[in-house]
This record gives structure tokens, C-alpha cells and sequence, in this order.
């Protein structure tokens, strides 16, 4: 049985290889050559000489000097596009290994993996905020101006996506590319599932779910830090909600492999203080985040309701039950019920007298 593998891997790495290549082209009979598109060297459509109108000002100049190799989406699909072939070459690895019986047991290739995704970790140029001291309190909001340009774009979530995929659980890489996404839910999630490029964000949000399932508590705690210490309010809608859920997905699979480690320790009798205060500090902080966010709804959505209904009326509790239900994310709440105190458990009950539901009815 022939199985579907490369026979040799190419030397050169895909950034320089890519920077090698001549420009292609196409036979096409008696028509001449026709280039390939290339994101690399695109073609411009028509050349017409600068304005030399007095109108024009200082930056309309400079934004018509500006070459187009340096326009900073193109230079992210430029990456986008080293990045998929790099990809490609992981990819090619991963099929000798499953298939070729190798002297050093695979030992170089697995050398020559690691590095090609730390290249492509690179060229992200994400920051890891744990790198200097090991500690969540040095965590901030971090300038990761080309990672955003890249999954502005489809194509860039359809390649997170598959490094995601490519990664080890467990594996530093993954915690810090994780951490990003985490210090950016809204930029990733918060759009309509009406909006184009919606299936590649569903599919993005599914691949980092599965991704948090093979996560440790460290790695989860410091994920969670992460949204917290963000500039950006996660979009905190329900599960189900028409607008897309989901960045509520991808933290309730947080807390709920959170809790299934918490009980697997209770368990086994196999306690990590350090892991635990850990998880307990970026818990606490993401519970506040979220019970302000519920305190704030509740207050915006019986405000609408009492504009409603004509004055000295009581509002219908069946109203604001489907109210609360549509606008509260009241499964996130349900997920924080095994990690919280006395103290969170006293505000939940107080926001419940309030009418909002905790659980499902």
C-alpha cells in the first residue's frame, strides 16, 4: 500500500525560498506568457503619473508614495502566505514520521518541527508576558499590532487555526499563542454571525475549545489572566445567541475543564498549591469582570422593559425571565458555581432576588 507522503523535505526554509523564486509564469498557446498572481509581486492594474495639483496635501503625498510591497496588509498576507507553506512543510514531517521508519528514530525531524513553528510564533510577534518573571500580576496589554492585521483576514483565522492544530498540548507555543487570543476576544469574536468570514470564526472558535481541553490549570489560569488584564471587554453573550457565542463558548470550556482538573485532583490526592492559587487568583478577577458585566445588563435590560409599559405598571416577570435568559450569559454564571467562595456565592444569589436566573429553568 502506497501511502500519501513526501519522499524527500525541501532544505530551504518557505520565508527564503519564497524570496528566491523567480517570478512564474504560464504557457498559454499563442497567447504568450501570462504571470501567475503573486501576493508577493502584484502587478499594478494601471500606472498614472502623482497629482501635481497645489490640492493635494502632505498625506495624500506620502500615501501615494508609499510603495505597495509596504503596505501593512499586504505584508500580512505576505505572512499569511509563508506561514500556510510552512505549514505545508510541518505537514510533510508529520506524514514521514507516521510512515517511514527512520535511524534516529525521528529525532532530527522532530528538531526540525519545533523550529518551524517557532518561526512561524516569530513572525507573529507575539509577546509573552510570562517570559520575564513567571508571574500573572506583570501581565498587560501588549502591542500584538501584526497578529491582529493577520486574523483581520480569513485567511489569517484559517491559519491560527491550523497552527493551533499543529501544536502539542501542553506545549509552551500553544500557551503563548492561547494567551493572545485570549487578550483578544472581541477583535476575534466580537462580530455577527451575518458577517463574512463567519464559518472560518466559528471553526477558529471550535479548534481553541478543543485546544483548551488538553490544557493544565497553569495554562488555563493564565488564559483566563489574560482576558482580564485585556483592554477589550470580551463580547459576553449567551450561548445560542442569534450575534454568535462565541467567546462565551470558548470560556465556559475554560471553567468546565477547570472544574474536571479541580475534581481529577481531589481525586488522586494530587494538589499543586502553586497551580491552584494561581487558578483561584485569575478566577476571582475574571468572576468580577463578569458579575459587573450581569449587574450591568440586568440594570440596562429593566430600564428598556420600564420604558415599555406605561407608568405606575408592573412589568411581567415571564418578560423579564426571556429577557434575561436572551441578554445574561446565565451559563457562564452556571460554570463558576464549582470555583466560587461563600462570598461569590452570596453575590449570585443576590443577583438572582434580582430575577436573574442562575441555571437553567
Amino acid at each position: 500500500r502506497h501511502h500519501f507522503c513526501p519522499t524527500h523535505l525541501r532544505d530551504l526554509p518557505s520565508r527564503a525560498r519564497a524570496n528566491a523564486e523567480p517570478h512564474a509564469f504560464l504557457q498559454v498557446d499563442a497567447l504568450g506568457r501570462v504571470p501567475f498572481s503573486s501576493v508577493r509581486r502584484p502587478r499594478p492594474l494601471l500606472e498614472v503619473d502623482p497629482p501635481n495639483s497645489s490640492f493635494v496635501t502632505n498625506n495624500d503625498q506620502k500615501a501615494s508614495d508609499m510603495p505597495l510591497e509596504l503596505e501593512p496588509m499586504l505584508a500580512a498576507r505576505v505572512t499569511i502566505e509563508d506561514g500556510l507553506c510552512l505549514l505545508l512543510d510541518v505537514d510533510d514531517i508529520d506524514r514521514l514520521l507516521k510512515f517511514n521508519q527512520l535511524q534516529d528514530g525521528g529525532a532530527q525531524l522532530r528538531r526540525r518541527r519545533q523550529v518551524l513553528l517557532e518561526e512561524l510564533a516569530a513572525s507573529l510577534q507575539l509577546d509573552d508576558p510570562l517570559a520575564k518573571n513567571g508571574h500573572t500580576d506583570e501581565l498587560a496589554q501588549k502591542d500584538d499590532l501584526v497578529f491582529l492585521r493577520i486574523v483581520a483576514l480569513p485567511k489569517g483565522r484559517k491559519l491560527l487555526a491550523r497552527y493551533l492544530q499543529l501544536l502539542f498540548p501542553g506545549d509552551e507555543l500553544m500557551r503563548i499563542v492561547c494567551m493572545a487570543i485570549f487578550r483578544h476576544l472581541r477583535f476575534l469574536f466580537g462580530g455577527l454571525l451575518t458577517d463574512p468570514g463567519a464559518e472560518t470564526t466559528d471553526n477558529l472558535s471550535k479548534v481553541i475549545s478543543s485546544c483548551v481541553h488538553g490544557m493544565d490549570l497553569r495554562a488555563l489560569s493564565v488564559c483566563l489572566a489574560a482576558v482580564v488584564c485585556s483592554s477589550e471587554q470580551p463580547p459576553l453573550r449567551p450561548l445560542g445567541n442569534p450575534s454568535g457565542d462565541w467567546a462565551s463558548l470558548i470560556l465556559k470550556s475554560v471553567l468546565d475543564r477547570a472544574t474536571k482538573l479541580m475534581i481529577d485532583f481531589r481525586a488522586a490526592g494530587n494538589y499543586n498549591m502553586a497551580n491552584q492559587s494561581l487558578w483561584k487568583a485569575s478566577f476571582d478577577e475574571f468572576f468580577n469582570l463578569l458579575t459587573k458585566y450581569c449587574i450591568n445588563k440586568y440594570d440596562t435590560v429593566m430600564q428598556s422593559l420600564r420604558m415599555q409599559v406605561k407608568p405606575n405598571m408592573a412589568i411581567d416577570e415571564s418578560d423579564v425571565t426571556k429577557a434575561i435568559k436572551r441578554e445574561m450569559p446565565v451559563d457562564l454564571l452556571h460554570a463558576c458555581l464549582p470555583h466560587i467562595n461563600d462570598q461569590q456565592k452570596k453575590l449570585i444569589l443576590d443577583l438572582s432576588q434580582r430575577s436573574l436566573v442562575v441555571g437553567q429553568s
